[in-house]
C-alpha cells in the first residue's frame, strides 16, 4: 500500500468570479482518495469557493462537466480548512480545480493537498 499527500496547488489570490486548474493527479488501483482545502476569506465576502474534479481516462480527454465538486464552508474574513472523502475511480486521472463563488471579493491563500491511498 502506498501513501502519497502532495500538495497540488497553491494560489495567492483567486479573483472574483474566477476559476483557475491548479493540478492533475493520477489514479493506479487507488483505494482510498481524500482532498483537503485550505482558503482565506475577505471579510466582506457573501460567498465561498468550489473545489472542482474533472475525470479523464487517459490524461487527454476531460469530462467538462466535473465528476465531482464540494463547496468550501464561507466564514467571511476568516481560514477555513475542509477534507473530504472522494469516490474517484480505481485508475485514470482527476484535474483539480478552484472556482471562487463571491462575484465582488477575491479568496486568497488557497492551498489544495491530494491524499491517495493505492494498493
Amino acid at each position: 500500500m502506498a501513501v502519497k499527500q502532495p500538495i497540488i496547488g497553491y494560489i495567492a489570490s483567486l479573483a472574483a468570479s474566477g476559476e483557475v486548474v491548479i493540478g492533475d493527479v493520477t489514479l493506479v488501483r487507488l483505494e482510498t482518495l481524500t482532498v483537503t482545502t485550505n482558503v482565506t476569506y475577505n471579510a466582506a465576502a457573501t460567498s465561498g469557493v468550489r473545489l472542482k474534479l474533472y475525470f479523464s481516462p487517459d490524461s487527454k480527454h476531460y469530462d467538462t462537466v466535473p465528476y465531482a465538486y464540494y463547496d468550501i464552508d464561507l466564514t467571511a474574513g476568516a481560514t477555513v480548512q475542509e477534507t473530504q472523502g472522494v469516490d474517484a475511480p480505481e485508475k485514470g486521472h482527476l484535474r483539480v480545480a478552484v472556482a471562487n463563488l463571491d462575484a465582488a471579493q477575491a479568496a486568497t491563500d488557497i492551498r489544495v493537498w491530494v491524499g491517495v491511498v493505492e494498493e
